[in-house]
Formats: structure tokens, C-alpha cells, sequence
């Protein structure tokens, strides 16, 4: 059993690290199926959209590490649902501001964002989940849990 007590433990430091390494896997395979597929523009637009598509989910951690939001549930969520929609809405912006650079093959760029975002995600749910952070408070020991005190 972990000896941390449950309130020192940081949520975000355990998302980031069972969302990072399975995301830097996809970095490398997405350079060489963009090469494969659409020569070094195709390298190029993937290992930007890896990088970009990262950073942004790393940064969307930072902020809400930041925020202070572990400390209350409903904080954590509604912090949660808003920096992810800021992430969805800015990779948009950043997709729609590269869809005409000549230097940059789009659609790997586009599909390699698409990639790390659904791995992040489903990793960083994954080990959220694994963290066991309770959704609610523990009962106090005065018997507000509808018992009688021990």
C-alpha cells in the first residue's frame, strides 16, 4: 500500500507520467509512416504535429496543476472540461493557420495530432483512474456516516 497520504498525492504528476511515455511512442511512428507515405514533407508535418499536439498536452496539465484544481472535485472537473476544450480549440486554430504552408504536408500534420491526442487522452484517463482519487469525502469519525462512533 502507498504510504502517501491521499491529499499529498498529485494528480497531474501521474497523469503526465502514464500519458507521456505510450505518447512518445507514437512520435517516432508517426515520423516514419509520414515519410513512408508522403516522403519528408510528409516526415516533416508528422514530427511537427507530434511536437505541437505534446507540448499543448503537457502545458494543459501545467495549468491546471497551476489552477489548484485537485482539491475539489467538482473544481477538478469543470477545470478539466475547460482546458481540454482550450486544447481541442487551439491545435484548431494552429491547424487552420499551417493548412496552407507550402512546407508542410498537412495531412500528416493533421493525422499525427489526431494519433497523440487519442493516445494522450486515453492514457491520461487510464491513469487517472489508476490513481484511485476519490470523487468524494471520506466519512469523519463522529458517525456522520450514519453509525455510531467507534
Amino acid at each position: 500500500m502507498d504510504a502517501t497520504p491521499y491529499r499529498e498525492r498529485d494528480p497531474f504528476a501521474v497523469m503526465l507520467r502514464g500519458a507521456f511515455l505510450p505518447t512518445l511512442a507514437v512520435g517516432p511512428v508517426a515520423v516514419v509512416v509520414g515519410a513512408l507515405l508522403r516522403g519528408g514533407r510528409g516526415a516533416l508535418g508528422a514530427l511537427l504535429g507530434f511536437a505541437v499536439a505534446v507540448l499543448f498536452f503537457a502545458l494543459g496539465l501545467w495549468v491546471m496543476r497551476r489552477l489548484k484544481s485537485a482539491e475539489d472535485p467538482l473544481r477538478f472537473l469543470a477545470s478539466a472540461l475547460a482546458v481540454f476544450m482550450g486544447q481541442l480549440l487551439f491545435l484548431l486554430v494552429v491547424i487552420i493557420a499551417l493548412q496552407r504552408a507550402q512546407w508542410l504536408d498537412g495531412t500528416a500534420f493533421g493525422v499525427s495530432v489526431l494519433a497523440v491526442a487519442l493516445v494522450w487522452q486515453v492514457f491520461q484517463v487510464v491513469a487517472f483512474v489508476r490513481s484511485r482519487r476519490l470523487a468524494f469525502d471520506a466519512p469523519a469519525e463522529s458517525g456522520q456516516d450514519g453509525g455510531s462512533p467507534a
